[in-house]
């Protein structure tokens, strides 16, 4: 099984998993940020990129995998699930059928609502929420401030740069501070923004902390270290 980081937070401690999920213990809840289904569809459709639209199935088999390991109790979809309003249009019947299929697994699902998709597809199961809080964390898609809770979100697709045997690599990574915890987006076609841009600086407390991740290991990054890279 991939690598896991403990994470302590003025709300209690959340775990970090390699794949790009996040779990809290005490609720048993599974965290989920920017699945953006349906992504590699939009592109071919809009002549943007010649890449093969299988996304959506691998984004199906990356969470159900998850899930198949955890056993939540709960799975939170932190919004942009789908990567436009017309997503659903384009969801084939057997995707459809996937994803209900493993909403009905579990105890309970709730979809939040983001900018790409304000409202999820009729045909898909779940609840669907501006935002939920859960043992002390306020969940939602965008970064919200002024929160007394500790703020977990998506949005900002945060990716980090790690040295590995001489080579600098980009890795998607989880982005926080005190109050706020920024989630790596899960899709398979979901880009990122650098940790160091203002979008996301701007919205951390410092000092913060960095949890890059390839997949299975997790690297923790010190501030310090991610800024002195010149090239972010």
């Amino acid at each position: 099984m991939p690598n896991k980081v403990i994470h302590q937070t003025q709300a209690g401690e959340i775990i970090f998993d390699g794949r790009k999920v996040a779990f809290l213990p005490k609720s048993k809840t599974l965290l989920v940020a920017d699945l953006h289904f349906e992504k590699g569809s939009f592109l071919q459709m809009n002549g943007h990129a010649p890449l093969p639209a299988y996304d959506t199935q691998d984004t199906i088999n990356a969470l159900a995998a998850v899930i198949s390991d955890y056993e939540p109790s709960h799975v939170v979809a932190l919004g942009d699930s789908f990567h436009d309003i017309d997503a659903g249009l384009r969801l084939s019947e057997g995707h459809s059928r996937a994803i209900n299929d493993m909403i009905k697994s579990l105890p309970e699902f709730t979809w939040i609502l983001g900018n790409h998709d304000p409202d999820i597809p009729q045909s898909l199961l779940g609840q669907q929420q501006d935002h939920l809080t859960i043992d002390g964390f306020l969940l939602t898609h965008l970064p919200t401030g002024g929160a007394e809770s500790v703020n977990i979100c998506g949005h900002l697709h945060p990716k980090a740069k790690i040295k590995l045997r001489r080579r600098h690599l980009s890795k998607p990574c989880f982005a926080c501070s005190d109050d706020r915890i920024i989630m790596p987006s899960f899709g398979t076609y979901t880009g990122g923004l650098w940790v160091t841009h203002t979008a996301i600086t701007d919205v951390l407390n410092a000092p913060a902390q960095y949890y890059a991740t390839d997949g299975e290991d997790i690297f923790q990054l010190s501030e310090n270290s991610v800024q002195a890279y010149p090239s972010l």
